[in-house]
């Protein structure tokens, strides 16, 4: 007989979450290792998170108790509850004191899915805050700019091919920025929601240690440490003087992020690092299995490269800039493999292996 959600149930879970929440957000407003990229002082990540506490606080018990989810008795922030009052229990044993300390798989599970939601979303609230809507412009009117500015390329008299190259090399940057924004914000909602009505209920979360390190050195803040050892590219602009060779690059960068998003939109509500919240099969996932981390390599390769060829840097620069590439190729690989590793236990999964065999290039790999 299915278990009905009582009263007493919403309460326990409506409680334990706010409890929770609450410890976070005052983890997050006392964090300071994201002030520093604070440039808006009346408008950042923290205000949000703040935001977003407090509407959870009024609106979720409404929602709570007019539709019940039956998610509420697998309540992960009462596991997390009932790990943290189990250590203040009184071991008689040496054993019954381990067995306290080792959390059981429900509540490694809610303690994994609860610092994904919070890293991640953290990263992506704090990026469109404090990165890429200042860049873009809160007004939004870099989009009738870009127009704008096409227009009058095309108006002037230097040819339309020659017009059109420099268009591309003078707007690249604001597009790859705005498919960036737009990635960020599908991603943030994936990361802030977690529910059947938006259909990306949380299956299962990655616990395993190399599953976790090789997403997380991605992201910042861990990117201070890794970028001291680890040389991505030695120029924010591509070192290219060549107009047509800078135009196809700009293309191709643009073209690579995009083909990203496209990925990101497939999934949408289940897009995020280490969770399964269901097997998506549709463009571009029928074509190779992991089309966002290929397109995140191919940027590196398509941003990088051009450097090595500028005379300026010496052997060593260039040397250690192809170590940098290859490192971090490898670092998507690890990601890919693990998260497989994790995805197979689910027999969805297994299907779509056997369907998509390749993971970053058709036909080939």
């Amino acid at each position: 007989m299915e278990q009905e959600v009582t009263i007493k149930d919403i309460f326990k879970h409506y409680l334990s979450s706010v409890v929770i929440y609450g410890i976070i957000l005052a983890i997050i407003v006392n964090c300071p290792v994201y002030y520093e990229s604070i440039e808006h002082e009346y408008f950042n990540y923290i205000y949000f998170f703040i935001a977003y506490f407090l509407g959870y606080v009024f609106i979720a018990p409404i929602i709570y108790f007019t539709v019940k989810p039956k998610s509420v008795l697998e309540s992960k922030s009462l596991a997390i509850i009932n790990y943290i009052t189990r250590q203040f229990k009184k071991s008689e044993s040496t054993k019954a004191f381990l067995e306290n300390i080792e959390p059981k798989e429900d509540e490694k599970q809610a303690m994994m899915i609860l610092f994904i939601k919070t890293f991640f979303s953290v990263n992506c609230v704090n990026m469109l805050c404090n990165t890429l809507l200042p860049s873009l412009g809160y007004n939004f009117d870099f989009i009738g700019a870009i127009s704008t500015t096409f227009i009058q390329y095309l108006k002037e008299g230097s040819g339309f091919w020659q017009n059109l190259c420099q268009y591309i090399i003078d707007t690249g940057d604001m597009w790859i920025k705005l498919i960036l924004t737009a990635t960020t914000l599908v991603l943030t909602f994936s990361y802030l929601t977690d529910s059947v009505i938006f259909k990306n209920k949380i299956k299962s979360a990655d616990t395993t240690p190399l599953g976790v390190l090789s997403c997380i050195i991605c992201y910042y803040p861990i990117t201070i440490l890794t970028s001291k050892f680890i040389t991505l590219s030695l120029e924010t602009l591509i070192p290219v003087e060549n107009a047509v060779v800078l135009t196809i690059l700009n293309i191709l960068i643009i073209l690579v992020n995009f083909i990203g998003l496209l990925a990101v939109l497939r999934l949408f509500g289940k897009s995020g690092n280490l969770t399964n919240r269901g097997i998506v099969t549709g463009f571009p996932y029928n074509i190779i299995r992991h089309p966002s981390y290929t397109m995140q390599v191919l940027y590196i390769i398509l941003t990088s490269i051009p450097v090595c060829f500028v005379p300026a840097y010496t052997l060593g620069e260039k040397f250690s800039l192809w170590v940098g590439i290859l490192i971090w190729i490898y670092i998507y690989y690890l990601r890919s493999i693990t998260e497989e590793r994790h995805l197979i236990k689910d027999p969805e999964y297994q299907k779509y292996v056997e369907k998509v065999k390749y993971r970053f290039i058709p036909k080939v790999f």
